[in-house]
């Protein structure tokens, strides 16, 4: 076996053979670095085919022609894959397999659409996590890049390779088609990655985005699927056609009855008293309820297998702590930290158990997983720093020893948090982040470490998450209040009758004023970025709010800019009698009765209407944005 290289073409084997696989990396990825040890465990285990990977240009860097060199655009791509196949020395072979991953997928696809000959010679072609109907997630970076452009969901680009895929290929391909999602691939959803395709091409295999195609062995689903198409094998592996895995990863009608139909399946295999489902299926079924809404059923599933092990109990325990999120009821945290105790006693009873370095590392990863959790739970929940610490500390140990990946480096970076050096926490939050994970694993982390930040009060630390995770975005859960500092004692009076209903909802909301700013700062600056940041704009008019000329030249144009475009919730309080029919205010909606003023209310009713106020103003900072919580991926638990 050879590892020659030719420009962007690396041999893995190039045994003169009439057949070969080539491996097309995605977005950002490389020849090499993307597959791993695929190629060579594929070597391993498929005969009579020789095996390259084939590179191209990929970068996060800007595309500024004349700065550095740009990447080129997908059709440009499709026509280097047609130009390199139709050179040396792959020209030769007479039959072609073409493997590829993410962005890949749409250059081989746009290939094949264009043709020039190149269909007849095409034998095999899997797909895996590819965005063939676009991708959401790009579309925020489309002004950055090129490729990102073309992959947008709607673009020109996905309109015109899906009109012409169809017209050429459906329903029957003159070649073998498989297409593969990941289970836990929340970059590419299935609606992208396996709906434009007909159901007896579509896959499903463990892992996320960057995992599918990592094979750690030869038992790895992915590799044992492609040496199955590879050598013309009628069916697949049995676990990559499961109707249930492909549930858990889109809304599916028929849930309820696919859980049922595996449920009594597996009670007639396995015979009385054993469980009628694996860990893996009720993972699995869970997540289908789940995704087909029915988050009732989804935990009911999981507190029956509970028992099956670990990985059950963990997402159950995800699941119910989101429901504390949400609620703030103490009997679903108490639940929730039981079930990551009691995961976690499993797993260290595992580790010692273990005989070989593949059932230890798996043993860690169990172990920090449930320990962060444990650590959090203790910290935010039952308010016990020292517990959180000590058990921040287990998870340290495990994590640090285990291969680097996005968790283990979330979960060190977490332990910085509950040891107190925010400094270390951001460095290793900043690391993470370059480790080519999934968006939502990255939402994960920061909703965790923000909630950390929220109960220490770390105002400060909060931003600094707010820049890492969320970079450039409007922060749709500030409050900003703009107000004359002749009315000082009205605003003092607000914030504390608004503090109990924004420390309900901890981090996801924050009412920045200028009384932030340190001394010495430059203040127009922070009150700007602030401004342009908020979600939620509170106005405390009176005449002297009125008569302000730094308000109505740099903050008000601001506020009512981004409240007509949408932008931006607007809502003003009548502090005491002003012209305002006579400013652009009048278009919004007062925050209470503008017929009397607040000045003009007694104490008590002051008071009462602050007090709706307050209310009003949570309402509509939660209306603004998504809670957070519900960006949570699967294990973000």
């Amino acid at each position: 076996m050879s590892d020659t290289r030719s420009g962007e073409l690396n041999a893995i084997r190039r045994d003169g053979r009439d057949r070969a696989v080539i491996f097309l990396h995605g977005f950002t990825g490389t020849r090499d670095d993307t597959w791993d040890r695929f190629p060579g465990l594929l070597g391993t285990h498929l005969a009579g085919w020789d095996i390259f990977t084939l590179g191209y240009a990929t970068t996060m860097l800007p595309d500024v022609v004349g700065i550095w060199s740009a990447d080129p655009e997908l059709p440009i791509l499709a026509t280097m894959l047609w130009t390199e196949l139709q050179s040396p020395p792959l020209v030769s072979y007479k039959s072609l397999a073409l493997v590829a991953h993410s962005m890949g997928g749409l250059v081989v696809q746009r290939a094949l659409a264009n043709d020039g000959g190149l269909v007849g010679r095409v034998r095999d072609v899997v797909l895996f996590g590819t965005p063939s109907n676009g991708l959401r997630k790009a579309s925020w970076l489309q002004f950055w890049k090129r490729q990102l452009r073309n992959m947008a969901r709607d673009s020109d680009f996905i309109a015109g390779l899906r009109t012409d895929w169809r017209k050429r290929f459906v329903p029957n391909p003159p070649f073998q088609l498989v297409v593969v999602a990941g289970a836990s691939d929340q970059f590419v959803t299935p609606d992208s990655s396996l709906e434009p395709f007909d159901i007896r091409f579509q896959r499903v295999v463990p892992g996320n985005h960057i995992d599918i195609v990592k094979p750690a062995d030869a038992n790895a689903l992915s590799l044992r699927l492609l040496v199955s198409a590879l050598s013309n094998e009628v069916q697949p592996p049995a676990a990559t056609m499961s109707d249930l895995a492909l549930a858990a990863e889109r809304p599916t009608a028929n849930v309820e009855q696919l859980v049922d139909k595996y449920e009594q399946a597996g009670a007639q295999a396995r015979g009385l008293g054993a469980p009628a489902m694996t860990e893996a299926q009720v993972v699995q079924a869970a997540l289908a309820l789940e995704r087909a809404g029915d988050r009732t059923k989804a935990i009911e599933l999981l507190e029956r297998y509970r028992a099956l092990g670990t990985d059950v109990q963990g997402t159950l325990g995800g699941r119910i702590k989101r429901i504390w999120f949400e609620t703030e009821d103490p009997h679903d945290a108490h639940r929730s930290l039981d079930l990551y105790q009691h995961a976690l006693e499993i797993a260290e009873g595992d580790l010692k158990a273990a005989s070989d370095d593949r059932t230890r590392i798996k043993a860690k990863q169990q172990i920090y997983y449930h320990a962060i959790n444990v650590a959090f739970l203790e910290l935010v929940f039952r308010h016990e720093p020292d517990r959180a610490r000590a058990m921040a500390e287990r998870a340290a140990a495990a994590a640090s020893s285990v291969p680097e990946d996005v968790w283990s480096v979330a979960t060190l970076a977490e332990v910085e948090l509950y040891r107190g050096d925010t400094a270390a926490a951001l460095n290793r939050y900043r690391q993470m982040l370059q480790l080519g994970g999934e968006p939502w694993q990255f939402a994960s982390a920061g909703l965790q470490a923000s909630r950390v930040a929220a109960h220490n009060g770390d105002q400060a630390l909060a931003e600094e998450l707010d820049k890492l995770f969320t970079p450039g975005a409007r922060q749709l859960n500030r409050i900003f209040v703009s107000y004359s500092h002749k009315d000082k004692s009205w605003l003092e009076r607000l914030q504390t009758m608004a503090k109990p209903y924004l420390r309900q909802a901890e981090v996801e909301l924050d009412m920045w004023v200028d009384t932030r700013i340190q001394a010495g700062d430059v203040w127009r600056r922070p009150i700007t970025e602030a401004l342009r940041a908020a979600g939620v704009a509170v106005a405390l008019v009176s005449a002297d709010f009125l008569a302000s000329d730094f308000v109505w030249d740099h903050e008000m144009p601001e506020i009512l800019g981004a409240a007509k475009r949408s932008q931006l919730r607007l809502l003003w309080v009548y502090l005491s009698p002003a012209g305002w029919e006579e400013t652009p205010l009048k278009d919004f909606q007062a925050a209470h009765d503008t017929a009397r003023p607040l000045s003009a209310l007694t104490e008590s009713e002051r008071d009462e209407a602050l007090k709706r106020i307050a209310r009003e103003i949570k309402q509509a900072a939660l209306g603004a944005t998504a809670p957070l919580v519900q960006r949570e991926g699967r294990l973000a638990v």
